[in-house]
């Protein structure tokens, strides 16, 4: 926490703000916190990090006023936004997937590792609203968050990367050939649903690679 009393110079004030506008703008078009969480993001990331105890209380309602210009922004975007964006094909995708029994997770919240460890976590999540899901799943793919409310600050357009796998029917170890072979198999499930989609996909069909696809994340429903 910054415990210095001593005020901002004007740079130092005009970059923390442009760090809070950047932050919340890119949470705004990723559309996965809510608003309060984007302030609370806010405070705990920049304002107690970065602000003396005297300016704090500014920050904190210069963080309000400039969520509600972001919000009013990314409402005013979406009047130039076509009927179907690549967002909701990103949606049909996993839903197109979720009844074949594959996890698509859009923006895990965490790195590749912690993102497979939370699988079955995530997993029970569809099943309490899809029942039988956690019977049927047979595999997944996902790309993570990292970086993209920075990405989306500056840009709607981006490539996202997914890892993908498979779950022997009995969750047991098998050989690494054997998973990969299944585990290939997802991915290619995975592709082709994504071209079904109209999404140019980018992988060299090899196990050791992410494969990816580039859109224009224009998000006008919440990610879950």
């Amino acid at each position: 926490m910054f415990n210095s009393d001593k005020a901002l110079n004007d740079e130092a004030r005009e970059a923390l703000k442009n760090s809070i506008r950047s932050m919340i703008l890119g949470e705004i078009r990723l559309s996965k916190l809510e608003p309060e969480e984007i302030l609370e993001n806010c405070r705990e990331v920049h304002i107690e990090e970065s602000c003396p105890e005297s300016e704090r209380d500014e920050f904190i309602r210069f963080s309000a006023e400039e969520l509600s210009r972001a919000q009013k922004r990314h409402a005013a975007e979406q009047a130039d936004w076509p009927e179907q964006t690549d967002c909701d094909r990103l949606d049909r995708v996993e839903a197109t997937l979720r009844d074949r029994a594959i996890l698509f997770w859009q923006a895990s919240p965490c790195c590749d590792t912690c993102s497979v460890g939370e699988l079955p976590a995530r997993i029970k999540m569809i099943d309490a609203r899809h029942p039988g899901f956690c019977d049927r799943v047979r595999g997944y793919a996902f790309f993570i968050e990292q970086n993209m409310p920075e990405s989306l600050a500056a840009t709607t357009r981006l490539s996202v990367y997914f890892a993908y796998g498979w779950f022997s029917p009995d969750r047991k170890d098998v050989p690494p050939d054997e998973y990969e072979k299944h585990a290939l198999g997802i991915a290619r499930e995975v592709c082709a649903a994504l071209r079904d989609e109209g999404f140019e996909v980018d992988w060299d069909g090899n196990f050791t690679s992410k494969f990816g696809i580039s859109l224009d994340w224009r998000r006008r429903t919440a990610l879950e």
